[in-house]
């Protein structure tokens, strides 16, 4: 796909009312006519594939032509997801069950689908666990998810309201590591790591970040009133601060108020491990983002994403060198390269 066929599908796609928005966010920042920023944001367009949304959450107002080059932009993400992961594998991570059957011992949970089980099949389910989390089977964004106490609930009653609402995965509810309940104990709050596999078969850490619920939430997703915090791929240690989707910045949990910059996760090399183990477990799909959640036993996985989110890599408040990630794959996997790699797929 070319520039500018990727930038005019967007374009018959734009949100207006969003787009209205971002301009309003970023002549508050500058001071610059709305003009100018709309003719600045379709120069980024054009050049570096970055939408209204990437102009503003990565702050691209504000950097020179070099910095901006090398932003991670939502059409050089999609450009490496096109070339690294095949279509046609997709559904081992679209559909959950699928997944959580494959990836068995890495996510070291009970399940049941719905779809597949009766009311006899539940009701022995929710004997073996009183409190089970149900999921939708497709759903994005934390949404559609409840943490469910079965105690005092007919069994049959709670099955079929459950199939009816679409919530047909039913999981063990995770315990997590008490030094990640420090943080925030009101949802299993997940680490997610980035892997791309290079040319040989290699996999590797091209980005963590530790992603945290608040404010009473059983979710921790970012687009679902969670907030963010990158992580060192190396020593996994929490850097610089928190940001929710909002952009508001924490140095330490609202609801906690431990402090973030600094703050060691638990089992981090078992947690690295467990990410390469399952980054080459399916050699078509080479980029992809994990969720793991970090247990007293040890790290699982919760859920695999073969189009993971550029949006939280080079957010303003936790970018003040204005870096971008695009050497950083690129290191792994040149972006030169991905035009020739899509071809002979």
């Amino acid at each position: 796909m070319s520039k500018l066929t990727y930038l005019i599908k967007r374009a018959s796609s734009m949100n207006l009312e969003g787009l209205k928005e971002r301009l309003e966010q970023v002549q508050q920042r500058t001071g610059r006519g709305k003009a100018a920023i709309l003719a600045d944001m379709l120069i980024c367009g054009l050049r570096y594939e970055a939408g209204y949304i990437d102009y503003t959450i990565f702050g691209m107002y504000d950097m020179t032509h070099a910095q901006r080059k090398e932003i991670l932009t939502r059409g050089k993400n999609t450009r490496y997801v096109s070339a690294l992961n095949k279509r046609e594998d997709f559904h081992y991570f679209n559909n959950k069950s699928e997944f959580l059957t494959l990836f068995k011992e890495e996510c070291g949970r009970d399940f049941l689908d719905l779809s597949h089980a009766d009311a006899a099949d539940f009701e022995a389910f929710i004997s073996r666990h009183a409190t089970i989390m149900a999921k939708p089977e497709a759903g994005l964004c934390g949404k559609g998810i409840e943490k469910i106490s079965t105690a005092g609930e007919s069994p049959v009653a709670l099955y079929n309201s459950l199939k009816t609402n679409g919530q047909t995965l039913i999981e063990e509810v995770l315990t997590q590591h008490e030094q990640v309940s420090a943080l925030y104990p009101g949802a299993i709050d997940t680490v997610r790591m980035v892997t791309m596999t290079d040319e040989k078969g290699k996999p590797h850490l091209v980005y963590a970040a530790m992603r945290l619920g608040s404010g009473g939430a059983v979710v921790d997703n970012f687009n679902s009133g969670g907030m963010v915090i990158p992580v060192d791929p190396e020593k996994g240690t929490l850097t610089g601060v928190a940001v929710n989707k909002a952009g508001e910045t924490f140095e330490a949990h609202p609801d906690t108020g431990v402090k973030f910059h600094g703050y060691q996760l638990p089992c981090w090399e078992e947690c690295r491990s467990l990410a390469f183990r399952a980054a080459v477990r399916i050699p078509t799909i080479r980029f992809v983002g994990w969720d793991l959640a970090i247990t007293p036993k040890g790290p699982v996985l919760v859920e695999g994403n073969h189009f993971p989110g550029h949006d939280i890599y080079q957010l303003v408040p936790q970018n003040p060198e204005k870096k971008g990630m695009l050497p950083v794959f690129d290191a792994v996997v040149p972006y030169s390269s991905l035009k020739k790699l899509l071809k002979n797929r």
